[in-house]
């Protein structure tokens, strides 16, 4: 009776696997009208990549949590949990979809030497390591001298980095849409 009942479990199991993982809304890497955005929208896009990368990244790290919760709750409960675990890898797609549109972003403002765009976040890599990797800013054309354009430069990095920072509190709930926005207005203003 036993063996019946642990096999039944097993086959109810392998069956629901399918049916326990989510569809991945992922963004096109080229959209129509790639061609026509001005510096500023490549820039705000590539904002809003980095807050798509920071989301998936936060939707993966949940998703964990609960799986692990609830791998737990099975070995107590007959495995009644399993069912609802979430083995699929959505957020890992999402993030490399937009990672990638940011990517094509960075390289368009780079071809229409755009100034520097928002930084790139240090997410996990696959064994779970942060990236060390460097952003990779577009160079700044000006006319001024090489004293002033470093200048410049130097603020608006710690300006970029002060916002990428804002982003983060914003995604972990620390500070509301609205605080987000009038200090991002803020930051703007002074670069």
């Amino acid at each position: 009776m036993i063996k019946k009942i642990t096999v039944s479990m097993a086959a109810v199991s392998l069956i629901s696997l399918g049916c326990t993982t989510t569809v991945p809304i992922t963004v096109p890497v080229a959209q129509a009208g790639d061609s026509t955005l001005s510096c500023d929208a490549i820039a705000n896009e590539m904002q809003q990549m980095i807050t798509a990368q920071l989301q998936a990244n936060g939707d993966k790290n949940r998703q964990t949590g609960t799986n692990a919760a609830l791998g737990v709750a099975g070995l107590f409960t007959l495995g009644i949990p399993w069912f609802f675990m979430n083995i699929g890898d959505t957020p890992t797609i999402e993030e490399r979809a937009a990672k990638a549109r940011y990517d094509r972003l960075q390289q368009m403002g780079v071809d229409r030497n755009c100034p520097a765009a928002p930084y790139q976040p240090n997410t996990p890599n696959q064994d779970g390591e942060q990236s060390t990797a460097t952003p990779q800013v577009s160079p700044v054309k000006s006319s001024n001298t090489a004293g002033v354009s470093s200048e410049v430069n130097t603020k608006n990095s710690t300006a970029l980095k002060t916002l990428e920072e804002l982003n983060v509190m914003l995604q972990k709930g620390l500070i509301t849409n609205q605080e987000y926005a009038k200090k991002k207005a803020e930051i703007l203003k002074n670069m």
